[in-house]
């Protein structure tokens, strides 16, 4: 078995070619090209590995000029044989499904602005949040979760402040403002 998988690699390792062969429908030229156009760190340094090739050097001289291990300057040669030009770029990765769909989503976002049906303040916490996408949809999420999901549907933390304890009462307001009868005898002179 080792010897089996040894073969197929070093197969696979010198099947690479060279000079004119390596790319054949991209000449060295419209490689530099590439290369002096390119900004980014990772396909700048793939675009060296393919202009190194291209002029014929081993993978061994690659790896050497662009400080790279023998196997990512193979793998990068390799992927530039099977993509073309485009090997330069990364394959997007879709990352994992989210739980909800954008249809549900929506949803979530429209009962979540009819505001919390027992509680009369009209705020959601996150763990009634929780507790209501749990139940209608499902999904378990961490309540450091459903904070993040709620400020990525355009939800911000909103907390009732209770009446400061030395704010006047209504009765004090209404005492306050009787006091100042010149003021109100002035604007209807006025006619104000």
């Amino acid at each position: 078995m080792l010897f089996q998988h040894t073969l197929f690699w070093s197969s696979i390792m010198w099947d690479l070619p060279k000079g004119e062969a390596f790319l054949p429908r991209v000449d060295l030229d419209e490689l530099e090209k590439l290369y002096a156009a390119e900004n980014k760190a990772k396909p700048k340094i793939r675009l060296l590995c393919a202009i190194h090739r291209k002029r014929g050097e081993s993978i061994d001289q690659i790896a050497d000029a662009t400080n790279l291990k023998r196997r990512t300057v193979h793998a990068t040669l390799h992927r530039f044989q099977e993509r073309g030009i485009d090997a330069k770029d990364s394959i997007k990765q879709g990352g994992r499904p989210a739980f909800l769909t954008i249809k549900q989503r929506r949803e979530l976002v429209k009962q979540l602005e009819r505001g919390p049906p027992r509680n009369k303040a009209g705020l959601w916490s996150t763990k009634e949040a929780r507790a209501y996408i749990k139940k209608e949809y499902g999904v378990t999420y961490t309540t450091v979760h459903v904070w993040e999901l709620l400020k990525a549907l355009g939800f911000s933390l909103q907390r009732p402040r209770p009446r400061h304890r030395k704010a006047p009462d209504a009765q004090e307001i209404d005492r306050f403002k009787k006091k100042l009868p010149g003021w109100r005898a002035i604007i209807e002179k006025k006619g104000l």
